[in-house]
């Protein structure tokens, strides 16, 4: 349309200031929306503000109060960036300022765990280590979820993650794997009749039966 066309232009020309005054002689929901990204982008947040106020839309309007409360241009310049889903942006502008844990919190809010692995390997830090299994589950999780076992296993073993470890050996036959976890497994612990019922279902008796004991289940052992 006619006005959407003047206002862009206007934007590209004169301003924001100047580009309200003309959407409030033509109003409409889409240009007050255009005028308050542009605004958003120049960081201009009294005229995104209003722009957001004038098409109702109250998560833009909380948005804007956010990044008003920063009071760091850059982190300001990242979070847009991020509104805008220019993500590698956003992510660029953390680092620059030496802010790797907020890249590092927009890609675990984007569900990105093979970046947020990269991140943390990347630099050492507190609590890195405890970040790293969780990102490894998730990366083992995508994999499992995609039913690539072979993939999943890699990263539930960095995760430390028996359960998932048990699933995935089971789903690939791979029962000399298996065998080696109930070596490792704590006595008593609940996982080791998980593998004796798995091994029973695939006519490993003894196999079954040494889970099954180490489990504290004599019962179950000597039923194999």
């Amino acid at each position: 349309t006619k006005s959407l066309r003047d206002v862009r232009e206007m934007l590209h020309t004169v301003g924001v200031d100047d580009a309200y005054e003309y959407i409030e002689a033509h109003p409409h929901p889409r240009l007050w929306r255009l005028l308050a990204e542009a605004a958003l982008e120049r960081l201009e947040f009294g005229v995104a503000d209003k722009a957001f106020v004038r098409c109702n839309d109250y998560p833009g309007i909380q948005f804007v109060k956010s990044l008003k409360s920063l009071n760091d241009r850059v982190k300001q310049r990242a979070r847009v960036a991020a509104y805008f889903e220019r993500f590698d942006e956003s992510e660029n502008l953390y680092r620059d300022i030496d802010r790797k844990d907020l890249a590092i919190d927009l890609r675990i809010m984007l569900g990105d765990w093979f970046k947020v692995v990269q991140l943390v390997q990347s630099g050492g830090g507190v609590g890195d280590d405890e970040l790293l299994r969780t990102a490894w589950q998730n990366i083992g999780d995508y994999y499992a979820s995609r039913q690539k076992w072979n993939k999943a296993v890699q990263y539930f073993a960095s995760a430390k993650d028996p359960a998932s470890l048990i699933e995935c050996y089971y789903l690939l036959e791979e029962y000399a794997s298996l065998e080696k976890l109930v070596r490792v497994i704590p006595e008593g612990s609940p996982l080791l009749k998980d593998i004796g019922r798995k091994f029973q279902s695939v006519g490993m008796s003894e196999a079954a039966s040494l889970a099954f004991l180490k489990a504290g289940d004599v019962k179950a052992a000597i039923d194999c």
